[in-house]
């Protein structure tokens, strides 16, 4: 049993990948998992699982980042017994033997970030260009080489998320928010690969491909002279060029 370990997945709208996800994580004893249903309108896929986790529930979506945090704050406010938290996805794009690695390098390293990097060799070439602006970017930024930025699968030493609570944020612009926090902090980081998976070319993704392309564009609008200067518009810009790619190729 792992009882030091706390599993958090966000999730919005999934689909039976959820259920796969969290069938698999309790083979391997991982126990203490909590599913943030970031305000889905499909009922069925928390139905399943509301006996296996604990559920924390938004009435409405708010994002990624919120999801997150509103995880964090159930763990500091229960004064839960873990001494590491790691986020996993909900489609089933993590692989539940790479959460075990994870564990298994963050109880040997307790006060160290472990960040799950893919191999963008394998990746659709949308994600591979997307991914290598905003790492360069924030690499420049923080002066620490990330090899992937925008992983989900994260183990985090429950102790900083009091702070975590506190880092800006609703949506996919708080993971990297998190990075720059760790990087001004001075908290080492351990970077382990994965395997690199995309399931039917991400199309469980939560990114809102019309009402986020319009965020987007306003957002690059208003910020062309300083576009790459703060993470959040760094992230929009990814997004955005992610979502040409995807409109170019299925049109």
């Amino acid at each position: 049993m792992k009882d030091n370990v706390l599993i958090i997945i966000p999730a919005f709208n999934p689909d039976e990948n959820l259920k796969n996800v969290i069938d698999k994580l309790i083979q391997r004893n991982f126990k203490n998992i909590i599913v943030v249903d970031d305000g889905s309108k499909n009922y069925k896929p928390f139905e399943e699982i509301k006996d296996k986790v604990i559920i924390l529930k938004h009435n409405k979506n708010k994002g990624k980042g919120e999801a997150l945090k509103t995880a964090f704050k159930y763990c500091v406010n229960n004064e839960e017994t873990a001494n590491v938290v790691i986020t996993v996805d909900s489609d089933g794009q993590h692989d539940v033997e790479d959460v075990e690695k994870m564990w298994k390098i963050s109880e040997k390293n307790k006060d160290k970030v472990i960040l799950g990097i893919r191999n963008f060799k394998k990746a659709p070439m949308c994600s591979k260009i997307g991914n290598a602006i905003i790492n360069k970017k924030i690499c420049k930024k923080t002066k620490i080489n990330f090899k992937d930025t925008q992983t989900g699968l994260r183990a985090i030493p429950i102790k900083y998320l009091k702070d975590l609570i506190k880092i800006p944020g609703e949506r996919y612009e708080y993971e990297t928010n998190v990075l720059l926090y760790f990087a001004e902090n001075k908290i080492e980081i351990i970077e382990n690969e994965i395997k690199t998976i995309y399931i039917d070319k991400n199309k469980n993704s939560s990114f809102r491909k019309i009402k986020d392309s319009i965020k987007v564009y306003k957002t690059i609008k208003r910020n062309q002279n300083a576009l790459w200067l703060s993470s959040e518009c760094i992230l929009v810009r990814q997004r955005f060029f992610n979502w040409i790619c995807y409109s170019i190729k299925t049109n």
